[in-house]
């Protein structure tokens, strides 16, 4: 499993960001996002990798928006 490891990993990143900045609209950006990397053609192991990517931006997101 590789994290960071293409140029779509800092979509998925700014992806969780977004969807920590938008408040309860979140649910749905996170269910875009659910069913995009089901839909992807990928194994796995880097499917669970971009989740990674993603909850490490929405962790980030979440912090920003709290202010810390």
């Amino acid at each position: 499993m590789c994290v960071f490891d293409d140029k779509k990993s800092l979509f998925h990143f700014a992806a969780g960001m977004i969807a920590a900045m938008i408040g309860i609209a979140s649910i749905i950006f996170i269910a875009l996002f659910v069913f995009y990397q089901i839909r992807e053609k990928e194994n796995d192991l880097n499917k669970l990798g971009d989740f990674i990517e993603f909850l490490l931006g929405y962790s980030y997101g979440l912090a920003v928006r709290a202010g810390l």
